[in-house]
């Protein structure tokens, strides 16, 4: 038989626990603690700037205002930004030059096509004149082959500078990503040949240093009309510097230059100097330039 008082209090037991589950205890909201800068993260910096900025977005062990690659505010990613292109201040120097050049170009043709102005002696130096030796024909005429020569001969030089391709030389100074990533490509593509052909004399490796220059044609051939690559600075090994001019040819074409790379207007040749290291460890590691120095 049940025990109608033992099932009272087990019912009301359930009632009561379950009260107390649905009741929530909080603090006053006077009396809770707030921090002092919940908006700001904290992050760690490898600079420091002397002032502290006006609006801080972070907080650090040091001011820093500004930072990364970012042009304002704070960079969100180490990566660079590849929407934006720059070019760097060699290329700039090779654009100002090519102006400067075209610019003489034209001065220099219209100095040859102006008509020379003829000086008419006055009657108080007829005197003089007549004591003074007169050249003869055969004279006058050596003069005027030889100035028609040196017309021909600036004309010449000229239209030969104009149908050259302009070149531009590729230097750590050069930041575009196009540039960078093109020689990128061109740098592992030589560095693997190189590696894989690892120089030897007589059965001997060779180890050592140089720096080459490398003339690239707009298609990724390499440009031979000047001599092609050369020593800018020797390994003073004879077999190792053929050796690198060897891999060098070897490895070509690198590709087509991407639209960035190319001028409107007429070819291209990109010059790129480049060191040379083959390392005791058998690899050949390429580094870019700014000279053969």
């Amino acid at each position: 038989m049940r025990n109608p008082t033992l099932t009272i209090a087990f019912v009301v037991s359930l009632l009561v626990h379950g009260a107390l589950l649905v009741v929530h205890f909080t603090s006053p909201e006077s009396l809770r603690q707030k921090p002092d800068d919940p908006g700001l993260e904290v992050i760690l910096v490898n600079a420091k700037h002397k002032s502290p900025p006006l609006k801080a977005e972070v907080l650090a062990q040091a001011n820093l205002d500004g930072g990364g690659n970012a042009t304002t505010g704070r960079a969100k990613s180490p990566l660079p930004d590849l929407r934006r292109t720059e070019d760097g201040d060699s290329v700039k120097a090779t654009r100002r030059r090519v102006v400067d050049l075209e610019a003489a170009q034209q001065k220099l043709m219209a100095q040859l096509s102006r008509p020379s102005p003829v000086s008419v002696p006055l009657l108080t130096d007829l005197d003089k004149l007549k004591d003074a030796p007169q050249p003869d024909a055969n004279d006058l005429q050596d003069s005027s082959k030889a100035i028609a020569r040196r017309e021909a001969e600036i004309s010449r030089n000229i239209e030969d500078y104009n149908k050259r391709p302009k070149k531009t030389q590729i230097t750590p100074s050069t930041r575009e990503v196009g540039y960078a990533m093109y020689y990128k490509a061109l740098q592992d593509r030589i560095e693997k040949r190189g590696t894989l052909n690892f120089p030897q004399q007589d059965g001997k490796k060779l180890y050592g240093e140089l720096v080459l220059y490398i003339p690239v044609y707009q298609d990724g051939s390499i440009y031979e009309r000047d001599g092609g690559p050369r020593i800018e600075r020797s390994s003073g090994i004879a077999a190792l510097d053929s050796a690198a001019l060897r891999i060098v040819r070897r490895s070509a074409p690198f590709g087509r230059f991407p639209p960035n790379m190319r001028s409107g207007d007429k070819d291209d040749v990109w010059e790129i100097i480049t060191r040379f290291k083959f390392t005791r460890e058998e690899s050949l590691e390429a580094e870019l330039r700014g000279s053969a120095n």
